[in-house]
């Protein structure tokens, strides 16, 4: 029944040189923005069943192509390794199908690569997966599978418990987010990236020490060494703000110095398709994505954002809120309780984009001149300031993963806030520094001020931070060119942390 599509999906059965030409691979190639995944989006060998997720086109096909590629290149039997994509498929008789079919067509007492692409597109996939790890038919298989819902997997991931195998570094389940600037920047620049691995900067590990000491209010050394690149990395940051990390769009910007109005297009398709899937209604996905471009930084209510997005129930508007976020379009993000180390999930909460060429597709009036709109927003001051704490965002949210080191990557809320003082002073950004919360005094406050001179009245939202949650120093403010150290702060060029991260 499967036999036609696994060879057609499989040519490196025949032609271990095949997998050079897959499209995936050949695309990759041939940008001029070509994003490594790394060592921690790896699998390792063992009998373990790995999770990926991410927006659909952020490159998890492509991430899982260059898995194959390596597993090739380092002399894997090629018959050992099998690629097939769940996009057409429903029923979980059809998992059952393509693995027999497979290892009818291929016996061997080597080590399998399973790699299931869309598994979250066959209904109750992890029923089929269970009863395979079960009965023993994947004994002797590394299992990797990707999804584009996390509700569709972590909702099901669960039935799997204790069957997943456990690894000796690294986490079964993983999110692959689109290019953090750190990363776009690499892709861009190698010169700033042979600069960064010279100051002990290219790893994550040392990244995350140095943000680690600026948050405790230092300029590590390497750090300021890299201020000589500030220019530079203005001009990236331009680009990034615009084009986002996703790799298609960042590609044609990079090739044309523009992105087509298909792309924005084909975004908007995109989420409605995966919202459709998830049984919400096309009007009301546009009503309160567009209503949540207008409250970007801003404390916003369910029943604010229904009234702007004309709906009658904050119920509904709630509900929407908490899928999109399951469909990687946003974040929402709670407010702190500094006396309780706890978001306080009842209180004005405040709503992002996971990316900022998603925030640029649905602030667009018209998509025909979506590019032309962004520029201009970017580069005037109000509109260049609610981008770069757009962007800044998801660089907190990357911060946090890296800093807690919990097993879950897909939980972000207990781990980044924002915070409001009693006299109605605002800090940002709060993000736990390390696994498990703690105390309040552990939180740490990081606030955007995009603008040439960060004055001592720019910082009072953290001092009353620091003065609710007992902490005598420690913080970040993201500027828009100074770098110092002040007040027991860390002043840094946004486009520097964002680097970091």
């Amino acid at each position: 029944m499967f036999e036609q599509r696994l060879r057609r999906a499989n040519p490196w059965w025949l032609n271990p040189g095949a997998i050079d030409a897959d499209p995936a691979i050949v695309e990759m190639e041939r940008s001029g923005v070509k994003r490594d995944p790394g060592e921690r989006h790896r699998f390792a060998a063992g009998d373990y069943a790995y999770l990926l997720c991410g927006p659909r086109r952020v490159g998890k096909t492509t991430l899982l192509k260059m898995e194959i590629r390596r597993l090739v290149r380092e002399g894997v039997r090629p018959e050992s390794i099998m690629y097939f994509s769940f996009d057409s498929e429903v029923q979980p008789s059809d998992m059952y199908a393509v693995v027999d079919e497979y290892f009818a067509m291929h016996s061997t007492e080597d080590r399998r690569f399973l790699f299931f692409d869309e598994i979250t597109s066959v209904n109750n996939w992890h029923k089929a997966v269970k009863n395979m790890l079960d009965t023993g038919t994947l004994a002797g298989c590394t299992l990797a599978m990707t999804g584009s819902q996390a509700a569709g997997v972590i909702g099901h991931a669960g039935h799997l418990a204790g069957r997943r195998g456990v690894p000796e570094s690294g986490t079964l389940d993983r999110v692959l987010e689109p290019m953090s600037f750190g990363e776009y920047v690499a892709a861009r620049d190698p010169g700033i990236r042979a600069e960064m691995d010279r100051l002990s900067l290219g790893c994550e590990r040392d990244r995350i020490k140095a943000l680690r000491t600026m948050i405790a209010g230092e300029l590590p050394c390497p750090v300021r060494s890299l201020l000589q690149f500030k220019a530079e990395l203005d001009v990236h940051l331009r680009s990034y703000l615009l084009a986002g990390g996703m790799p298609r769009t960042a590609n044609e910007l990079a090739a044309s110095g523009s992105i087509r109005s298909e792309s924005y297009r084909d975004h908007k398709s995109t989420v409605h398709s995966d919202a459709a899937d998830a049984g919400l209604r096309y009007e009301w996905v546009s009503r309160i994505l567009r209503a949540a471009v207008e409250s970007v930084g801003s404390p916003v209510s369910w029943a604010s954002l229904k009234d702007a997005a004309g709906m009658e129930s904050h119920r509904t508007v709630e509900e929407y809120g908490a899928r999109l976020s399951d469909l990687f379009v946003l974040y929402v993000v709670y407010r702190y309780n500094s006396s309780e180390d706890a978001p306080k999930r009842n209180a004005l909460k405040k709503v992002y984009f996971r990316d900022p060429f998603f925030f640029n597709t649905w602030a667009a009036r018209d998509t025909e001149d979506a590019f032309a709109q962004s520029a201009g927003t970017v580069d005037v001051g109000q509109g260049a300031g609610r981008a770069v704490e757009q962007a800044a965002a998801g660089h907190v949210m990357r911060l946090a993963s890296a800093m807690a080191g919990h097993a879950d990557p897909f939980e972000y809320q207990d781990d980044v806030f924002y915070w409001k003082s009693r006299r109605g002073r605002e800090v940002d950004f709060v993000v736990r520094r390390g696994a498990g919360g703690g105390s309040a005094a552990t939180a740490a406050p990081i606030e955007v001020k995009w603008q040439s001179r960060v004055r001592k009245d720019d910082m009072q939202g953290i001092f009353d931070f620091r003065k609710a949650s007992g902490a005598d120093k420690g913080g970040i403010i993201l500027s828009k060119d100074e770098a110092r150290e002040q007040a027991g702060l860390a002043v840094v060029p946004a486009a520097l942390f964002m680097l970091l991260v």
